[in-house]
């Protein structure tokens, strides 16, 4: 049995039609992993006309996916990505910059890197 930490820790809040959520992911991410998040997001949005969504995320411990974890994140961003206004980014490197420069390109939300999860705070609350 392995001993390697991963996963993905999720915690929602919600004031009126805004959600803030935070996010950790840990070690490699598995398709197991998206499997509990994902209805936990789907179950706080739902009901809930036009959600906007604000993302603190920490990724400073991720060391990457798994091709069918990659596949869930592609399609939990097609089902839901109109939902997120901001993604701040929190991690370290250069890799994890550029990951957070790709999904900014990409995706209809905001996403910005910072290494540090005051900074991310406060441009999540501007």
């Amino acid at each position: 049995m392995s001993n390697d930490r991963h996963g993905i820790s999720v915690g929602i809040e919600r004031s009126g039609s805004k959600f803030y959520m935070t996010f950790v992911a840990v070690g490699k991410l598995t398709h197991e992993d998206y499997e509990y998040m994902v209805p936990m997001l789907e179950s706080a949005i739902a009901g809930v006309e036009a959600p906007e969504i604000n993302v603190l995320a920490d990724i400073s411990e991720l060391d990457g996916w798994e091709l069918r974890a990659a596949w869930d994140d592609l399609k939990l961003g097609i089902a839901h990505g109109k939902a997120f206004e901001k993604i701040a980014i929190v991690g370290e490197g250069r890799i994890q910059e550029w990951m957070a420069k790709m999904a900014d390109w990409f995706t209809p939300y905001d996403a910005k890197f910072f290494e540090s999860k005051k900074e991310a705070r406060e441009w999540l609350n501007d």
